[in-house]
């Protein structure tokens, strides 16, 4: 619940950004300003970098937690309308370089579903050839 309220608050703050760029005197070089300029560069606006950063660092929560990058993506552009399925997808990639970096090259789709124990679905027998 929490991720879609900060989800909601990135959408907020997408629908009104104006392009931000870095700031050109800042000496910063950690993972945080690294992320800011890979949106930059990619031609993601935001209008707070504080949530910017934040919406990223739990896109990698998220997938430290078992979720798919798919899910992740889908989560990210459901929640910041202003987003093109293509611009949800490079942020989540640029999050995901940028702030966990041991999930860059994970599958991207769920495991596949797997049926419940026999005996749970109701049975059809099928005809046995040549019974008559």
């Amino acid at each position: 619940m929490r991720l879609l309220v900060v989800f909601a608050g990135f959408a907020a703050a997408v629908s009104v950004a104006t392009p931000a760029q870095a700031d050109p005197g800042s000496n910063d070089s950690g993972p945080d300003a690294s992320f800011l300029a890979a949106l930059d560069k990619a031609g993601i606006t935001y209008g707070s970098k504080a949530v910017a950063v934040s919406v990223g660092k739990e896109a990698c929560a998220m997938m430290d937690q078992g979720h798919p990058e798919t899910e992740v993506i889908k989560d990210v552009s459901a929640s910041n309308p202003g987003f093109t399925p293509s611009g949800a997808t490079n942020f989540t990639t640029l999050a995901v370089s940028a702030y966990c970096p041991q999930h860059v090259g994970d599958p991207t789709v769920q495991a596949p579903l797997t049926l419940p124990p026999t005996g749970m679905w109701p049975a059809f027998p099928l005809p046995t050839p040549g019974a008559g």
